[in-house]
């Protein structure tokens, strides 16, 4: 049995071992190669244009299939959601602390994490025309997410720069490879988990006090009662003027992941850190109203809204007695679960929803 609290993204260093780093199993998986198709019209601040939709998956496993003798490797899919085919895009050394890689099909690019020239984890660019790669930071610890197109030639990450111990909110110029760091002079704030929403264009980010935090850790060690979370908050961040507001805050909650579509915030909950039950929530972004959602799955990160809105994919399992473990597809009204990508074969990691311009 999966333990759903303790797959979640962040490095497992950065929250004092509450958190287990996900592994990997062994063998070869399948693949499918199709041409990208174009989806329905999404209406921007900047107009209606033609998008393109697709997810991107990491698949860790042994490169020999059996042990880790020959180290491993991050299988890097894409998912077409309108011909619902998976095509294998490559495959990258498994080398970084936690395993992570986002495809940017209008780039030909795969963005991961992996081992810097000193200790720890920097950004690197695979080009997947030239098979060539290159690294664009140089001064990270470790990266707990990838948003590659947050703005005009700017990724979003939730990374950790050497020598420190908060999870921050950064920003990188393509062009430039410089890194802007959101609050960087703040030493107490950490970045759970960050949110992109491609029809309003705003990024969003789960933050809460490393002070808080340890505290609760003292309490729960001295009590030997389960771990209370500190007080949790949604953030919204303009990726262009930087400027942010906040959206909702929970107070002894941990929100463990977030996604945004248009007005609408889905947001799995948890009262103890790293115990069951999860809980699902609708927020309405302009109002902060929170709703309460009975879902029978279980998945505690990688939730992403469907264009719609009448559904979400997600990392896990589909409950009511079935636990194997894949990425699926939620709708809310009808209440049925699509298989997309089953783990069958070595260890999902992540997977990341992507939307892209037809045009760029």
């Amino acid at each position: 049995m999966v333990n759903y609290l303790a797959c979640k993204t962040p490095v497992s260093i950065f929250l004092l071992s509450l958190l287990l780093i996900s592994g990997c199993s062994n063998n070869d998986t399948r693949s499918n190669t199709q041409s990208p198709s174009v989806n329905s019209p999404l209406s921007t601040r900047f107009g209606v244009v033609q998008t393109h939709e697709y997810l991107s998956i990491t698949n860790t496993e042994y490169v020999n299939g059996t042990d880790s003798n020959d180290g491993m490797k991050m299988n890097v899919y894409t998912y077409e959601l309108q011909s619902k085919t998976l095509n294998k895009m490559t495959d990258l050394p498994y080398n970084s602390q936690y395993p992570l890689t986002v495809v940017s099909l209008a780039e030909d690019t795969t963005y991961y994490s992996g081992e810097g020239k000193n200790k720890g984890d920097e950004l690197f660019a695979y080009d997947m025309k030239t098979r060539q790669a290159k690294q664009l930071s140089s001064n990270l610890f470790a990266i707990n997410a990838i948003i590659p197109d947050a703005t005009e030639n700017t990724l979003m990450m939730a990374a950790v720069q050497k020598g420190e111990r908060p999870v921050k909110v950064m920003f990188l110029d393509k062009a430039t490879q410089k890194i802007s760091i959101l609050n960087e002079q703040d030493s107490d704030t950490t970045t759970w988990d960050i949110s992109y929403d491609p029809e309003t264009e705003e990024a969003y980010a789960i933050q809460y006090s490393e002070e808080e935090q340890y505290e609760q850790m003292e309490k729960s060690n001295q009590t030997q009662k389960p771990m209370v979370p500190p007080s949790h908050t949604i953030i919204e961040i303009n990726p262009v003027t930087k400027q942010t507001r906040p959206i909702i805050t929970l107070k002894d909650e941990q929100i463990l992941t977030l996604s945004t579509r248009g007005n609408q915030m889905l947001i799995a909950t948890a009262k103890h850190i790293n115990k069951l039950p999860i809980g699902y929530s609708l927020v309405d972004l302009k109002t902060g109203q929170r709703k309460e959602l009975q879902l029978p799955i279980k998945a505690s990160s990688e939730l992403f809204l469907d264009k719609e809105g009448n559904g979400f994919y997600f990392l896990g399992e589909k409950g009511n007695g079935n636990t194997e473990r894949g990425i699926y597809h939620y709708d809310m009204r009808t209440s049925e679960i699509e298989t997309i990508f089953l783990q069958k074969e070595g260890f999902i990691n992540n997977f990341t929803l992507i939307s892209e311009p037809v045009s760029k």
